[in-house]
This record gives structure tokens, sequence and C-alpha cells, in this order.
């Protein structure tokens, strides 16, 4: 949440920003192979590159230069991420109800080549959260580049997060207690937002005296002892 308060400059809210900076400023202190691996099997379609590299910086709601966008004054993605080989934005929608505009994402990647064109390396573009589809998208070119389009949405980054955490913890190797703390908070994060990892009851290992039955059966049982 640092980076909430450093920028924003606002009190604590259950808002898009917030659960954008509550998720990634807590993943960011991972082993930027283990970010990378969550944020990989998140998406929809496996799109992004096999491993990363390091992960040079990680910035959030950059101002970038409006030119030949329709913005006016400037451009500010959600999260930028930057490697060796290639770069990522990702622009994040609090809820999945078709929030997420193709206008807003050639402002972005237009600003980011105002910025950084100089560096000649290959941009990839998340849609997290309010898709209008899961369809997959093709790439949106971009004079002679081509910016790689992927897709996910918050509940499938959580499960990632959940399921890294329980890998860690069935491994039974102390050394990595730190990152359970790091997924703990990101998924702690998440329940602030009001998005829980669900389970169903048939997977419980401990389950009530009363069995998984028909719900005719049980609503017939709830009559007969009223």
């Amino acid at each position: 949440m640092i980076s909430y308060f450093h920028r924003r400059k606002g009190n604590l809210g259950t808002c898009e920003d917030s659960l954008t900076a509550v998720v990634f400023d807590t993943l960011k202190y991972l082993p930027t192979e283990m970010f990378w691996s969550i944020l990989k099997r998140s998406l929809y379609y496996d799109k992004l590159p096999v491993a990363s590299g390091d992960l040079l910086s990680i910035s959030f709601w950059d101002k970038w230069k409006a030119k030949d966008t329709t913005n006016s004054n400037f451009v500010e993605p959600d999260v930028f991420l930057r490697f060796n080989e290639f770069d990522v934005l990702i622009e994040a929608k609090r809820h999945n109800e078709k929030q997420q505009s193709g206008n807003q994402m050639k402002n972005e990647i237009q600003a980011y080549y105002n910025e950084f064109a100089a560096d000649d390396k290959a941009l990839y573009f998340i849609q997290l959260g309010g898709l209008h589809h899961i369809n997959d998208e093709l790439d949106y070119s971009f004079k002679d580049k081509n910016v790689i389009i992927c897709k996910t949405n918050w509940t499938r980054l959580l499960d990632q997060i959940d399921t890294e955490n329980t890998k860690i913890k069935n491994s039974g190797l102390t050394i990595l207690s730190s990152y359970n703390r790091i997924l703990e908070d990101a998924i702690n994060g998440f329940g602030l937002h009001q998005y829980y990892k669900k389970r169903w009851l048939k997977n419980l290992s401990i389950k009530s005296s009363i069995e998984l039955q028909p719900l005719e059966k049980l609503f017939s049982y709830a009559t007969k002892h009223k």
C-alpha cells in the first residue's frame, strides 16, 4: 500500500487504486520468477514469455506525455513493469463490468512510445478486470511494433496466489515461510476489497455429519424435522 499513499495521497479506501497497490506492492517482494509465474498463470491465454529475467522496476500511475493521444494533459497507466528484454503495462479495473476501454488502451500504448520508443523493447499490455469478454485479442499494431494484448481478472490472480501459497506450505520447507507471509498479505488485501478464495464443500478435508446429498433430500429432511 506504500505506493497508494505515496502517489495518491489519500485516505485508505477500498477502491480500484488501493486494490491495485495492495496486490502489486505486496507481490513485488517475491522473487521475480515466482511473481512472474503467478502473473503468467493467471492469464486467460498464455501469451507472456516463459521467463522474465530480473524485474528492473515497478511503478504506479506514472504520468506520461499525452502527445498524439485523446488526453489533454497526461496519460496515467496503473502499473508499469520493466524487464531487460520487454516492458509490461497493466490497466486495472475494480470490477468485471465491461470497464476496459479500447481508447484508453491506445492512449497508454501511444504514451508508452512517447516515453520509451528509443529503448526498442517488446511491449505487453495486460487488461486486468473490467473485461467485455474473455475471447483472445489480436496484437495491437503501433507503427512497426506489435503490442501483445493479454487478459485476466482479479479472481484468477487471487487463485494463482492461493495456489502458490498452498504449494509452498505443502513443501515443508521452512526457508520459504517468508514467501507465505507475503502471499498471505496479498490474499488478505484481496479480502479487504471483497475478493475471497472460495472453497467448495465437496473439497473440504473435514466434512460435517450431514453428507452431501441432492437438495431435494435435504429439503425433505428439514420438512420432517420442523
